[in-house]
């Protein structure tokens, strides 16, 4: 009966998603979705170099959260011709604002083309994607880059949580009763991948109806 229920949730929750986006570093697949975040300029010490964020996407499908990072390129101060970008580790870590140490991260690596990782408390890490089957990728369009990245979606009773079974929620279903305004809060941090030194950082939050 539990199942059934869940199920039923389920395919209410999800009925309004909108359409798939493919991780393919195909920028044009974003055009009509808005903009949720612009980031606000970051002074880029000298000696940093990597991927600068200018503004964040996101969109809910059926199986995965898409999220859609734009920005520039950069070596020090100046962009460059997508050295850096090519180079960043993006980390993205949703953190319930119920409850802190529920926390998934979501890394992606340059020497691992297609795959992140995603790590929750107590469980073993597992990776995602390859080279065929991409989880994230980067995409480029005039002097600008940006980097595509799917997470994985489970839905319970209580709506639909992000990374992890039980991870933080990002969507509440009707039948949770919950009146906290801030499901969740997301960092974002571009981090150089061969000096590991922070490049980049962006943090803000996702509201109840906002998904």
């Amino acid at each position: 009966m539990k199942k059934i229920i869940i199920f039923i949730i389920a395919s209410f929750v999800i009925s309004s998603f909108a359409s798939c986006i493919t991780i393919d570093g195909k920028f044009w697949e974003w055009a009509k979705i808005s903009t949720f975040y612009n980031c606000k300029p970051r002074a880029l010490e000298r000696g940093r170099s990597g991927f600068d964020m200018q503004s964040v996407k996101i969109s809910l499908g059926r199986k995965f959260l898409y999220i859609y990072i734009d920005g520039r390129s950069v070596t020090g101060l100046k962009p460059d011709k997508g050295w850096g970008a090519r180079k960043t580790s993006v980390r993205i870590s949703f953190k319930s604002s119920q409850s802190p140490l529920n926390r998934v991260r979501i890394a992606t690596y340059p020497s691992k083309p297609g795959a992140i990782k995603i790590s929750y408390p107590h469980t073993a890490s597992k990776t995602f994607g390859s080279k065929k089957d991409k989880f994230w990728a980067l995409a480029k369009y005039g002097n600008k880059y940006a980097f595509e990245v799917q997470v994985p979606l489970i839905v319970s009773s209580k709506g639909i949580h992000v990374g992890a079974n039980g991870g933080p929620l990002i969507r509440v279903s009707e039948s949770y009763s919950s009146s906290r305004k801030n499901l969740s809060d997301i960092l974002i941090n571009t981090v150089d991948d061969k000096t590991h030194r922070l490049v980049d950082t962006v943090e803000f939050s996702i509201k109840k109806g906002e998904l």
